[in-house]
């Protein structure tokens, strides 16, 4: 049984009434923010609506009603009678909410228009009929997953022609790799050797979830120093991924570099944060030759990566790739 129900964002004027539902907005927006990635502060923001309405959602992209490939988020499977209710209709972003119900089961349908993407449907269901307060408040947490989206994709447009970590204001790996090879000419020409070093710190993303957001941003302030610290400032720090960077020294033979992993491994990552948290930190290292020209920065990450691999599954701290196993 297909309702039409509201077709306007604007049929809500301001109310008295409206100051209560601004709590359970920031509520749902702090869940979304604990986040670390876009995806599951979606996820984070449907949950925390789902307890307070006390309905199950279903979150999808498609131009037709749902299927396996287009879901994003799912509370509960769609019952039967309200996916029946859905097929054969076309998804129609421009019209905001579209209230169906099948047996005991109320549900609406909340559209939402993405910039160069496929528009979102989110199907929320009880088993009491839905309030106009209820449907304002989907719309605009749709509202936001919609931004979210939209500006998640923007960013890994921007991001895919980056050479920064925007996050940790470090480089990321291609923009490392092009560091090293503007240096490796004049290491070579002076007789230089130059190591790779891939730091993993197990732990500093779970800060932000067990914490708060901004436990997990000091957190990452912090290791980023110690890091830093660890090297000298001329060397290049990257961030490869949430828990991982790499270190690109100049000069220092492989036994100058196996004495810093030794101490920088030795106390780990201490960190002064509430509660104050010790985290482990493994090296993997590689180092490069001069006139080595037949292993690239891409070689040397791998092998670089693999050593500390193999530090971790021999239970040390650190490792160096030349090392027999």
């Amino acid at each position: 049984m297909h309702d039409p129900g509201l077709n306007h964002r604007s049929l809500f004027p301001l109310r008295e009434n409206q100051s209560s539902i601004l709590p359970v907005i920031r509520k749902i927006l702090n869940a979304m923010r604990g986040a670390i990635l876009p995806h599951l502060g979606i996820a984070a923001a449907l949950t925390e609506l789902q307890k307070i309405l006390q309905a199950d959602s279903f979150l999808f992209n498609s131009f037709t009603p749902p299927t396996d490939d287009s879901i994003l988020h799912q509370s509960a499977p769609l019952p039967q009678g309200l996916q029946d209710c859905l097929q054969g209709n076309t998804f129609i972003p421009d019209q905001s909410a579209i209230r169906f119900s099948a047996g005991s089961q109320y549900a609406v349908l909340i559209c939402e228009v993405i910039r160069s993407q496929s528009p979102l449907g989110l199907i929320c269901w009880k088993n009491t009929s839905w309030s106009p307060e209820d449907i304002e408040l989907l719309q605009t947490v749709m509202a936001f997953i919609a931004t979210i989206q939209e500006h998640d994709a923007l960013q890994r447009r921007v991001l895919g022609e980056s050479h920064y970590d925007f996050a940790s204001n470090l480089l990321n790996w291609d923009g490392l790799k092009d560091e090293m090879e503007r240096r490796i000419p004049r290491l070579d020409r002076e007789g230089l050797p130059a190591t790779l070093m891939v730091a993993y710190i197990p732990g500093l993303t779970d800060i932000a979830r067990k914490n708060g957001f901004q436990a997990g941003e000091d957190a990452l302030v912090q290791c980023i120093a110690l890091l830093r610290k660890a090297v000298r400032p001329t060397d290049a720090v990257a961030r490869l991924s949430g828990n991982t960077f790499a270190l690109w020294m100049d000069g220092g033979d492989r036994f100058a570099m196996a004495e810093r992993a030794e101490r920088m491994t030795a106390h780990g990552i201490p960190l002064l944060i509430e509660p104050p948290t010790h985290l482990p930190l493994y090296l993997g290292l590689i180092s490069r030759e001069p006139e080595d020209q037949e292993t690239s920065p891409d070689t040397l990450l791998e092998r670089a990566t693999q050593a500390l691999h193999d530090a971790m599954d021999e239970q040390k701290k650190w490792r160096f790739s030349y090392e027999a196993p």
